[in-house]
């Protein structure tokens, strides 16, 4: 390891990248209802919707802590989007009070890990390629 090569604590980059990708599932999760709302997206499909919001959330969430971390890159966003997927149902179980269904719970379970294999893989090619251009 160079002197001058600076790397960030392992709680940040997770706890970094859970924040922005918590920021982003709920920032699309708004605009998501206000389309609906507005009568912009149909409301059959709210839970289609809330999908693809949980999957960009995690996607992200995953692809950034997989950069910003420096060994095991796809672990560390496998469990970055798992810890985001965590607090999203903390959330939900604290705020809304609604019954909670088990087969749609794993489901967004298994949503959420896949995307963030995906960013976590994405994110650590994506380091490698900027690594080697030096």
């Amino acid at each position: 390891m160079k002197q001058n090569d600076v790397r960030p604590m392992a709680g940040f980059v997770l706890g970094a990248s859970v924040l922005c990708g918590f920021v982003l599932t709920l920032f699309a999760m708004s605009m998501c209802a206000f389309g609906v709302l507005m009568g912009k997206l149909p409301a059959e499909q709210i839970d289609l919707w809330a999908d693809l919001c949980l999957a960009s959330g995690s996607l992200f969430a995953a692809f950034f802590a997989a950069r910003h971390a420096h060994t095991w890159q796809p672990l560390w966003g496998i469990a970055a989007g798992m810890t985001l997927f965590g607090c999203l149902v903390l959330l939900s179980l604290a705020w809304f009070g609604e019954p909670v269904y088990l087969p749609r719970l794993l489901i967004n379970a298994i949503l959420a890990l896949a995307c963030a294999a995906g960013g976590g893989a994405l994110g650590a090619k994506r380091r490698r390629r900027k690594k080697h251009r030096k």
